[in-house]
């Protein structure tokens, strides 16, 4: 059963014309995923489904009067901003709620009025009510408060009193427990950490709700999504699986497209060819005429279309520097002029020459802190911070402040880059900025624009060691993917807080942990500290004491263990290895001109993660049976 059909949506912002027939049907339950460009009109899509907004053209049916939600992007303000975090919450169970209520009522009449009517409403009413979850909604809403961040001391918190990214996470919990027949979400990871990121996941998958998501998120669309609509030129087309199968058969698609257009253009190409030789002699005359009206049957085939431009992003030509590039030294720092509680303490870190560190750890551990104390912008209350010879930083902030809002886009690229008016006009073309956008204000600026904006600054600076704070915020799959690839090739070093699974995955080839004020160091790519995680969740006493080298023991036993560690061990580098390299042949254009290649790297990609699991989950247990032998 279908829970939403739209067709031919025509929608125009000004003289834009934003859809251009765009249908789409959904049926109960199924998890769709919705990708395309800054820009493409995906949220405008939304708001039009939600019935927040009306089409130009086109309608919108509910069968059955499905319910749709939408999270709301207005914050809680006035009287709404008083009412806690848990009443907010459980009042997404008001139905439940009211039936508990006439639950009780009952059960008082009951006690002093047994009569047969009474008792049949009453097990009515209790079947009805543990059939929709009565009895564990509570626990459900402590599940969803826990699960996108939220400790137990913030539950009696006024609304009022949280950030503008905790209070949509908490309008985003209460829209997933009211659980309509269709659920519209617009960047629902934005503002969560990982184990967040990980708890929704599960969550969506295990809904009855239907959901249509909006994501840059390209590892959350694999692990949600059944299915993806791409929007592009006002129109939608569909494909099934998750985003990889997705990314695969649309190459796939094109490069049928443009085969099909090569032979079609051929073909008219003989046909016009015979028909200039030979239209004007008397014996062949009539087969010219023949062939002239073949040719004006025939259809033409146009070639698919390139994707518009992408962002051109080099990072080479970084100066070399010393060996030692960032060197922490029992840091502590307290925020307030008072010098509370400490956000960081005996932070030790040493990052070397060369090295892509990922900086992880949840909402609030202080990740941000830590990046600005590298870059300077903080010093410590206690210990050192120390940058190495001839190290060169550049710093990006989650909040782009660096931006001169009052400046246009050419005079704030000419100021902080010292390029002529010429270059930074170039140098900002890469960056998808042209013509007449060059004199817009940056205040002007969409976050994703203000993000490239930023980008091409570092860039034309040539530092030799970035400090990036959530790089990919508000930068759509195309400009993701420029970025990981061009961070992947980068010679220098690089500082990294990201979310961003598929950036972690490519480009970090160590983790470090931030939690409770201290870091964990994961001297291994993203796979590495997941699996480690894994074993540290059954056993939270082991983070102490890991990451010991194992060595053949005294023992026979401890010896064969050690030697299958480390051949297991081995086989993950290897695996990982090739992984990495067909992710960047994956990120090429060139591929998908071959077809059968294309096809082959896929499968052979597919593969070697389900392999790349099982070897894991392999050495997890040869770990578990190390510890039990002493090692």
């Amino acid at each position: 059963m279908k829970v939403i059909v739209a067709s031919n949506l025509v929608k125009h912002q000004g003289n834009l014309r934003v859809l251009s027939g765009a249908s789409l049907a959904i049926e109960a339950g199924e998890k769709v995923g919705l990708v395309g460009r800054n820009g493409a009109g995906k949220t405008t899509l939304l708001e039009i489904l939600a019935g927040r907004l009306r089409p130009d053209e086109g309608s919108v049916e509910y069968p059955g009067g499905a319910r749709v939600g939408m999270t709301d992007q207005s914050l809680y303000a006035g009287e709404r901003g008083r009412v806690t975090l848990e009443q907010e919450i459980v009042l997404a169970f008001e139905p439940l709620m009211r039936r508990e209520a006439e639950l009780r009522e009952l059960e008082e009449r009951l006690s002093g009025e047994l009569s047969k009517e009474l008792l049949e409403r009453y097990g009515r009413l209790q079947a009805e009510f543990e059939r929709d979850g009565g009895y564990g909604y509570r626990a459900r809403a402590a599940s969803a408060i826990s699960g996108l961040g939220f400790d137990p001391e913030d539950w009696k918190r006024p609304l009022s009193s949280f950030s503008g990214g905790e209070q949509s996470r908490i309008a985003l919990a209460r829209l997933l427990l009211e659980e309509p027949d269709l659920l519209l979400l617009d960047e629902p990871t934005n503002h969560l950490d990982l184990k967040a990121m990980e708890w929704l996941e599960e969550f969506l998958k295990g809904i009855r709700s239907a959901v249509l998501v909006v994501s840059h998120d390209r590892h959350f669309l694999d692990a949600v999504a059944d299915c993806i609509l791409e929007l592009e030129e006002g129109r939608l087309e569909r494909y099934p699986g998750n985003y990889t199968r997705y990314a695969a058969e649309k190459a796939a698609r094109q490069e049928r497209l443009a085969r099909k257009a090569r032979a079609n253009a051929e073909r008219r190409a003989q046909l016009e060819r015979f028909i200039e030789r030979n239209r004007a002699k008397a014996r062949k005359a009539s087969q010219a005429k023949s062939k002239q009206k073949l040719l004006e049957r025939m259809e033409k085939l146009e070639p698919p279309r390139k994707d518009r431009r992408g962002m051109r992003l080099e990072l080479g030509g970084a100066a070399r520097s010393g060996r030692v590039v960032l060197e922490m030294e029992d840091v502590e720092y307290a925020h307030g002029e008072d010098g509370g509680e400490s956000a960081l303490s005996e932070v030790n870190l040493v990052i070397e020459r060369g090295e892509k560190v990922a900086l992880v750890g949840p909402n609030g551990a202080g990740k941000s802190t830590l990046m600005r104390l590298a870059a300077g912008e903080l010093a410590p209350r206690r210990g050192s911070v120390r940058l190495g010879h001839n190290v060169r930083p550049a710093y990006q902030d989650q909040q782009l402040t660096g931006l001169d809002d009052r400046k246009t886009l050419l005079r704030e690229t000419v100021d902080k880059t010292g390029l002529d008016a010429e270059d930074a006009r170039d140098l900002l073309g890469a960056f998808l900025f042209s013509g007449d956008e060059v004199f817009k204000k940056v205040s002007s600026l969409s976050g994703g624009e203000r993000s490239r904006l930023a980008l091409a600054e570092i860039v034309a600076g040539e530092a030799n060691f970035l400090l990036l704070d959530e790089p990919t915020n508000n930068l759509d799959i195309p400009s993701r993917e420029a970025l990981e690839e061009a961070l992947a090739a980068y010679g220098g070093t690089a500082l990294i807080i990201s979310h961003d699974r598929y950036l972690l995955r490519r480009v970090a080839d160590r983790i470090i942990e931030l939690e409770d004020g201290k870091l964990h160091d994961y001297p291994g790519g993203y796979d590495y500290y997941r699996s480690h995680r894994r074993v540290e969740a059954r056993d939270p006493g082991r983070r102490k004491e890991r990451r010991r080298r194992v060595r053949p023991g005294q023992s026979p036993e401890q010896s064969v263990l050690a030697a299958r560690l480390v051949a297991v061990e081995g086989e993950i580098e290897a695996v990982e290895r090739r992984i990495s390299r067909l992710e960047k042949e994956l990120a090429t254009a060139e591929l998908y001109a071959d077809g059968r290649r294309s096809r082959q790297v896929v499968l052979e990609h597919r593969e070697l993660k389900g392999m790349l699991e099982r070897l894991y989950a392999d050495w997890e247990g040869l770990l578990e049976e190390a510890e039990r032998a002493g090692l």
